[in-house]
């Protein structure tokens, strides 16, 4: 335990001098200094855009899902082919004719 505190007291003594000893860097306020240029790839390269085949316009899908004219006249309920005159032999309330 002695050891590996002896060992972690000196690396943290020593710690400050090696982050001197890094490599010649310019001086940041030195507006003369020179500045290795810098490269970046575009998050962009190799983007293909995403194309949509043929598709028919809105207007094309609204008269594909439009009611026809059959069931335009059709009420809230009514079965279709019923004529709204036609009685239900469906009654509410449970009871049967």
């Amino acid at each position: 335990m002695r050891t590996l505190s002896a060992a972690l007291l000196g690396a943290g003594a020593v710690l400050p001098l090696l982050a001197h000893a890094t490599t010649a860097v310019p001086d940041p306020t030195d507006a003369g200094a020179s500045v290795p240029a810098v490269t970046v790839q575009s998050a962009f390269d190799g983007y293909k855009s995403w194309q949509d085949g043929e598709a028919p316009s809105w207007q094309q899908l609204n008269r594909a899902v439009s009611p026809t004219r059959g069931t335009a006249g059709m009420k809230h309920g009514q079965q279709p082919g019923a004529t709204p005159d036609a009685k239900s032999s469906h009654e509410h309330g449970g009871e049967s004719k």
